[in-house]
């Protein structure tokens, strides 16, 4: 028996159940914890709560809503109305599921926290740091969106399931006795419900929409819009205009309001700006660093170097150029499986 007492953040969904499921039949003493963060996720509370109660363990809900509101939601809304692009589940992580409810759970008398994740933590003696890798089935692989968690963060957290396959949590799952539905995995963004992005910027906003005119790369003028909001890089549909063959956002000047469009070649880049970089694997580099890096969720690394310019910002130049990178989205740097860090797009070279 162990006596180290672990709180699972639970969804309702297999992956925490199975985590949950896996620490108690370890011998840990476990506990789960469902959080509430201002929209309705009743589902996920009662999925948690049968679950806890099916597996024997206690079970808590933990209301973080004002937290969320302030840290995330804002953050959500005001990289908007900047003309970027934001990565919600990168900035709630480290601040809420693995800030505000770590401390939390501390507070109750827990020593680590567990996650249906997949992802793997382990330490390296050698380094004296806590190291974060891919999760073994690349195909479900989240370190992308764990890549901002501190050393602090890292060692009071347990990824039970990092280190599976999904088709072995499922038979754990039967195994355990668990069944539960698949929770869908979804790429939208959790707090927002029936609702379009833009609405919900409308909607919760005290700020109006940012308007401007759409220019093309010469900056002929081509049409006005409503406000830079309503715009992504790469975006090609909902752009208001016809121009007789498929154009895209290649730019979004936040400072003006200005739109730039232009044919799918203009979208590749390979430079560009990042702002503070969160190194998990290494101190501060002195020096160029070679890496992959990964510019969205769904990107494959590619090869790159790191220059750094200051101790807020890194230039980084990938070896071909890719497309689309997207300021206000998150750069995360590999070493093969391990998390090197990872930083926010700033601007495109």
């Amino acid at each position: 028996m162990h006596d180290k007492k672990v709180a699972v953040a639970m969804s309702g969904g297999v992956d925490s159940s199975v985590a949950a499921a896996f620490l108690k039949n370890k011998g840990f003493n476990v506990f789960g914890v469902t959080l509430t963060l201002g929209y309705d996720n009743s589902k996920d509370v009662s999925d948690a709560r049968s679950v806890a109660k099916m597996l024997d363990i206690p079970h808590h809900v933990i209301s973080l809503e004002k937290a969320f509101d302030k840290n995330v939601i804002s953050y959500f809304i005001q990289e908007y109305h900047r003309g970027k692009t934001p990565n919600p589940c990168a900035v709630c992580n480290p601040t809420i599921k693995f800030g505000l409810l770590l401390d939390k759970v501390i507070e109750m008398g827990a020593e680590l926290i567990a996650t249906g994740h997949y992802a793997v933590i382990s330490y390296s003696a050698e380094k004296k740091r806590y190291l974060l890798k891919k999760g073994v089935e690349a195909g479900k692989d989240q370190s992308y969106f764990l890549s901002r968690l501190s050393q602090d963060s890292l060692s009071k957290t347990l990824f039970p399931v990092g280190t599976y396959k999904k088709n072995k949590i499922r038979e754990l799952a039967e195994k355990f006795g668990i069944h539960v539905a698949e929770k869908k995995e979804s790429q939208e963004v959790c707090f927002i419900k029936n609702e379009s992005v833009l609405e919900f910027i409308k909607r919760r906003s005290d700020k109006k929409l940012k308007p401007g005119k759409i220019v093309d790369t010469k900056g002929n003028i081509l049409a006005e819009h409503e406000g830079i909001e309503n715009f992504t890089i790469g975006q090609r549909k909902g752009l208001g205009i016809a121009m007789g063959k498929p154009v895209y956002v290649i730019e979004i000047h936040g400072d003006t309001g200005e739109i730039v469009i232009g044919d799918n070649p203009d979208l590749y880049k390979n430079k560009f700006l990042c702002t503070d970089p969160n190194w998990i694997s290494i101190n501060k580099p002195d020096k160029a660093l070679r890496v992959e890096a990964k510019i969205r969720y769904m990107h494959k690394p590619k090869p790159a170097t790191i220059l750094l310019k200051d101790d807020q910002n890194i230039i980084v130049e990938f070896d071909t150029p890719q497309r689309a990178i997207t300021p206000g989205q998150l750069a995360v740097f590999y070493d093969k499986k391990i998390v090197v860090g990872s930083a926010w797009i700033d601007r495109v070279f």
